[in-house]
């Protein structure tokens, strides 16, 4: 296996927030905890470091969605700020926090595929 296909393996496992090793199991116990042991395949997930990545990928994904609506809305209808804060801020925010899960999962399936882990990042 090439290692471009691997890492496409490992994107599309994590960002459907499965095990990046089997693909079945679920990469997540809790909202943002990563399963200790795959229930499928038994690997351990917590090996692959995914702190600061997932937010910083997350804020430039959605920023790069939403900032040009707000811009375009604040041209053509030209909205009081309050109206402003009253769409922009709730949707940015619940837009976050679902994506940030998919972001997170894509980070560990890359780390799989590259073999990244917590051990090898700080040599």
């Amino acid at each position: 296996m090439t290692e471009r296909s691997r890492v496409a393996e490992g994107l599309g496992r994590g960002l459907r927030l499965r095990c990046p090793h089997c693909g079945e199991g679920r990469l997540f116990t809790r909202f943002l905890k990563v399963s200790p042991r795959c229930e499928v395949c038994g690997a351990d997930n917590t090996i692959y470091p995914s702190d600061d990545a997932p937010p910083y990928l997350t804020l430039l994904l959605v920023g790069h969605f939403i900032l040009p609506f707000m811009f375009w809305l604040d041209k053509a209808w030209a909205p009081a700020m309050w109206v402003q804060f009253a769409i922009w801020l709730p949707l940015i925010t619940v837009v976050t926090i679902a994506t940030l899960p998919f972001m997170k999962g894509a980070v560990v399936g890359i780390a799989w595929a590259t073999g990244v882990t917590r051990q090898s990042a700080r040599q």
